[in-house]
């Protein structure tokens, strides 16, 4: 074998994942092909994970905050702050990262990838094989095992004649929707819509017939070099239980750009896939380390699903595009989505105890979780505080109190107290103590 593993794709999540590994002494080659050009909009978490992957504000990659305004498709005012990046230098700053790391680079694309033996056997366009026991895939959204309606992104660069104020907006057209961004002299927008809905290279003129602070963001600028086209569906990477392969961000677990949270979603789940091939690595079950990630695949699909089908059926009234692409999202959620709604709490009956995979102390191992109707993957602990040993000290004790289940679980009181309001908030209480610390 070449190498340890070898990861495919060298965007955001590809390049953590890779960094991860390397610096914890893996043998890394990371694959890619130079990235395309693109801005993101950041929410705060997603700028607060990758500033602990060495990319705050002072690293020059990363501006804001700035303001976002908008009408959106039912009339309502849209304000709010994010920050921007631009995509290029985004993925080629977490690559240098990755390099710094240890890990080998290679500029290019992987043109074959077969099962060998116990492990994978990989040619890359320069005619390089590649040999290793594991692969990440990275390559963004292809075979997917579950897809959302068919969207497409048109992306286009433009040059504004002089500097003006930096921002952001989101506007609705009959057909779509529709995110720009400004700084200095640059304006970058991308449409979103179905590519039943006309040629693409007309998409970015039909929106700013549509939304007018769109058009006034155009009236002095010049395009610069073609659009870019993106898939813009949400999806699920595939299955199974092949514990030689592994599938991080888009390739995993592709979001809705309106849902948002993609970025968030691609570094937090390299990261957890990193902490699980290194437990691998180091002597841990595998299929339950697959499990464990692949549980986590599973909630964040569900989740965007969800976010995704409430965001265009608010605003079905607007036309068929969002009526149609609404119906095509709550078709995916399961027949008991209702139920897990977090608009109510869930009763003590509904909840159980199951044995699940769970993240501790760097390994994966079998713990017994807390599954309620909210958190259907399970919840282990609180603040550190075990939640299914919390809930059998509270059920069988005569007089409970925070601090008799501090002693009892030897952890802080204050942490006890967490966990018990996290029982609360979900109706997942056996029986009611004091909320003071005792």
């Amino acid at each position: 074998m070449t190498h340890d593993i070898v990861v495919c794709g060298a965007g955001p999540a590809g390049s953590i994942a890779a960094r991860r590994l390397a610096a914890a002494g893996a043998r890394v080659v990371l694959v890619g092909a130079p990235p395309r050009p693109g801005c993101e909009g950041l929410s705060a978490r997603s700028r607060s994970l990758l500033a602990e992957e060495g990319l705050d504000l002072g690293a020059g990659v990363i501006a804001g905050p700035l303001a976002r305004r908008g009408i959106w498709a039912d009339g309502r005012s849209v304000e709010g702050r994010e920050w921007l990046v631009e995509r290029s230098r985004l993925a080629e700053a977490l690559r240098a990262r990755a390099r710094a790391a240890g890990a080998d680079d290679r500029l290019g694309m992987v043109t074959s990838a077969e099962r060998a033996g116990d492990g994978w056997r990989l040619r890359l366009r320069t005619g390089e094989v590649l040999a290793t026991p594991l692969l990440i895939d990275a390559r963004g959204r292809r075979g997917m095992q579950r897809r959302g309606p068919v969207l497409l992104a048109i992306g286009r660069r433009f040059r504004r004649r002089e500097p003006g104020a930096a921002g952001t907006g989101i506007g609705a057209t009959d057909a779509g929707w529709c995110w720009w961004a400004a700084s200095g002299q640059m304006l970058w927008v991308q449409v979103v819509g179905s590519p039943r809905m006309g040629h693409p290279a007309g998409w970015v003129r039909a929106a700013a017939a549509q939304i007018p602070a769109l058009a006034r963001s155009l009236e002095n600028a010049v395009a610069e070099g073609d659009p870019v086209a993106r898939p813009a569906h949400a999806g699920l990477g595939a299955g199974g239980n092949d514990s030689t392969l592994w599938r991080v961000g888009d390739a995993a677990v592709g979001m809705d750009p309106l849902s948002g949270q993609g970025v968030y979603e691609a570094v937090r789940g390299a990261r957890l896939a990193a902490t699980a091939i290194q437990s691998v690595l180091n002597g841990g079950d595998a299929l339950l380390a697959h499990r464990f990630i692949a549980d986590r695949h599973d909630e964040a699909w569900l989740r965007s699903v969800r976010v995704a089908a409430d965001f265009y059926r608010e605003n079905a009234g607007r036309g068929a595009f969002w009526a149609d692409t609404a119906a095509a999202y709550d078709a995916l959620q399961p027949a008991n989505a209702a139920a897990q709604s977090t608009d109510a709490a869930a009763p003590f009956e509904m909840t159980r105890v199951e044995r699940r995979p769970v993240l501790d102390d760097g390994r994966i191992v079998e713990r017994d979780v807390l599954v309620t109707p909210e958190n259907p993957r399970g919840a282990w602990h609180i603040a550190g505080v075990p939640l299914v040993k919390l809930t059998e000290y509270l059920h069988r004790s005569e007089r409970a109190t925070i601090a008799g289940a501090a002693l009892a679980l030897d952890r802080p009181a204050a942490a006890v107290a967490a966990a018990i309001h996290w029982l609360r908030q979900r109706g997942a209480m056996p029986r009611r103590i004091p909320t003071g610390i005792r």
